[in-house]
């Protein structure tokens, strides 16, 4: 092992980011990049510090052919001794990029699919309301429809997931990567930056924009304020489905980036169980309390607000536990 694979093992056992040990040692995290990419070496003072940290000697850092480091403690007998983490080989990392740059674009029309699949239902049930259409009627062609984007929306996902089972382990394990691999990554994620940039910027005025049609049809005086609260909630879909789309369309690859560089919402300290259960809690949660009160009120038009506050709700959460997280490890 080089000393960069040694420290890279070493800030994954103790479940620190680059960015955790970076603050640790008064460096950027770049320079720690660079450190764990052996194209650069630690000075004298941080080497020290490294071993402080660490628990380890310089010679085991610095002698590629001391493969693994003195125990703190001795193992008792009948003890299991820890288990080396598992490395991700050049090929497997770059197998598993390939795979998720592939699947963003189907990934990202699944979703805009679902998003898109009662835009009809909702326009055709407006219709029969102001006795434009025959209710039954209504409502038959509208689940038809609503079936007809959910059907191949569910394949593609069933599709996709299935490739991507074999890499799980890469979202919920601690591992290690081999020579090669971060440098292949990082050049991957400069090349999509400025797409990246773009598309997220498009799809989030997409997404603001998108109330705007239905604030107008809903405006005092507006002729027709049925149909056009309801066209305004069919764009509304439309302008959000288009939006999801272009911000999925390159946060998929990106998220596989991160789970190979583990960091983001891939650093060690954040695969603990605990974490990886709090996020699908939540939205079920939101979920379950956006459908009963809809059903409970009728007011579909109106009680899709629930979302915006949630999704800024569920970022400061998160956001407060990363820095409870990282107050706890200081």
């Amino acid at each position: 092992m080089t000393m960069g694979e040694k420290i890279v093992a070493l800030r994954k056992r103790e479940c620190w980011s680059q960015e955790d040990l970076a603050d640790r040692l008064d460096v950027s995290r770049q320079s720690v990049s660079k450190w764990e990419g052996d194209l650069a070496a630690p000075a004298l003072d941080k080497l020290l510090e490294l071993s402080r940290l660490f628990g380890v000697s310089t010679d085991y850092l610095i002698k590629d052919e001391l493969q693994s480091p003195e125990p703190e403690t001795p193992v008792l007998p009948g003890q299991p001794a820890p288990e080396p983490l598992r490395q991700v080989t050049l090929e497997e990392a770059k197998a598993f990029v390939e795979l998720k740059e592939a699947s963003a674009r189907p990934m990202a029309l699944a979703v805009a699919l679902c998003i898109l699949s009662p835009a009809c239902l909702i326009l055709l049930s407006g219709l029969a309301e102001i006795g434009r259409m025959n209710e039954q009627l209504a409502m038959g062609l509208g689940m038809t429809v609503l079936f007809a984007f959910i059907v191949p929306a569910v394949a593609i996902f069933v599709r996709w997931g299935t490739k991507l089972d074999k890499y799980e382990y890469l979202e919920k394990e601690i591992f290690t990567a081999a020579s090669g691999v971060e440098a292949l990554v990082r050049s991957r994620m400069e090349a999509l930056e400025p797409i990246r940039t773009r598309r997220l910027t498009a799809g989030v005025c997409l997404c603001v924009i998108a109330a705007v049609p239905l604030f107008l049809s809903l405006w005092p005086g507006a002729i027709g304020t049925l149909v056009f609260a309801v066209g305004g909630v069919g764009l509304l879909l439309a302008l959000v489905a288009a939006g999801v789309y272009l911000i999925l369309s390159v946060s998929v690859p990106w998220g596989g980036y991160q789970m190979i560089l583990q960091e983001g919402d891939y650093a060690p300290e954040k695969k603990r169980p605990w974490y990886r259960a709090l996020p699908p809690l939540y939205w079920c949660a939101v979920t379950a309390g956006y459908l009963a009160w809809s059903f409970a009120t009728g007011r579909w038009d109106f009680t899709w607000i629930v979302w915006p506050p949630a999704g800024v709700l569920f970022g400061g959460v998160m956001a407060l536990l990363n820095l409870l997280a990282r107050r706890k490890k200081r």
